[in-house]
């Protein structure tokens, strides 16, 4: 069984979703393959950056991410469309890659007021995770990137649905089941089991070692809103565990026990990429930030329709608009 999570980095409700997406990937990531495409949500500014600062609030209040919304008052993103590259690129050297590279953007975008339209600032995010940013640039070069992340927009767009949407396929012959928008996890439960899956089989958190050390190796930080969703410990014993093992608050975020152990003494509070600065970039070339942005970041029109992400109700877009985060 196969899970396809069409989504964008930029897409505030797509953010706004991790809760429910890590304890999804914490508890079916043995029993369902879980596939993580870029729709691209938008290939140009969006016309009306109130609207969309709105969304990003009411994004953050649904689901109690942190959100800092003053992003939308710096400059308007002008595509998506180089950060989704970037990430299918990295798809191609290691979904783990992938997984890393989308997360950190999602963290500096949401959180921290760093504007990922920028091909320097999103290789430089790459290397702060680990990837390596010329075997990115090789990836970009073949043109297998540019014809997955087309496949993956053409198939968002044909089904017309909004971001994040899942979508649920158990075999060929069987017509795919959908979830549009930011979805309760009740509804994939409900999915998963029609599907043929016995959800009683699902890896539940246990309150030990191997439990937690599960939770942070599907991200190497995390949200207190995801800690109490996969763990549904109450506040007390919550605060008593992350502090038993060492887990570091930095910001917003609860780093992995391993990342705060291996810290060199005297380090500062707040990383060198922290809230309100862009991350240290790498030396790269010119050719390499071009063909991260897609030789420019006027990028051409969506072979489709433009995707939609999605407010609190599933589907539901900017008016006048293309939609937006």
């Amino acid at each position: 069984m196969e899970v396809t999570v069409y989504e964008d980095p930029a897409c505030s409700w797509c953010w706004a979703f991790q809760p429910v997406s890590t304890i999804f990937e914490y508890e079916f990531r043995d029993l369902v393959a879980i596939r993580h495409a870029m729709a691209g949500l938008r290939d140009r500014p969006p016309a009306d950056a109130d609207f969309f600062a709105e969304q990003c609030r009411k994004a953050g209040e649904v689901f109690e991410m942190p959100f800092d919304c003053g992003i939308w008052k710096k400059r308007l993103l002008r595509s998506t469309f180089p950060a989704c590259r970037a990430v299918v690129a990295a798809s191609v050297i290691d979904p783990g890659a992938a997984s890393r590279l989308l997360r950190r953007l999602r963290e500096a975008f949401h959180v921290e007021q760093v504007l990922i339209d920028d091909a320097e600032t999103i290789l430089g995010l790459a290397t702060e995770v680990g990837i390596d940013v010329e075997a990115l640039g090789e990836n970009l070069a073949s043109g297998r990137v540019e014809a997955l992340f087309d496949r993956d927009r053409i198939e968002a767009s044909r089904h017309g649905f909004g971001l994040p949407t899942l979508v649920f396929r158990s075999g060929r012959s069987e017509p795919p089941t959908v979830l549009e928008g930011a979805v309760p996890y009740e509804d994939i439960l409900a999915a998963i089991a029609a599907c043929g899956i016995d959800i009683r089989e699902r890896s539940r958190f246990q309150d030990s070692p191997e439990g937690w050390q599960r939770l942070f190796s599907i991200h190497r930080r995390v949200t207190l809103t995801e800690i109490r969703t996969v763990t549904e410990l109450d506040s007390g014993t919550l605060e008593r565990r992350l502090a038993e093992m060492g887990s570091r608050l930095r910001g917003h975020f609860f780093e992995a026990p391993e990342a705060s152990a291996i810290e060199a003494p005297g380090a500062p509070e707040e990383p060198a990429s922290g809230p309100g600065l862009p991350p240290a970039a790498p030396l790269v070339s010119a050719t390499l930030c071009a063909l991260v942005s897609g030789s420019t970041l006027e990028s051409s029109p969506s072979p489709g329709a433009q995707v939609a992400a999605s407010p609190a109700s599933p589907g539901l877009g900017d008016p006048g608009e293309d939609g937006g985060a």
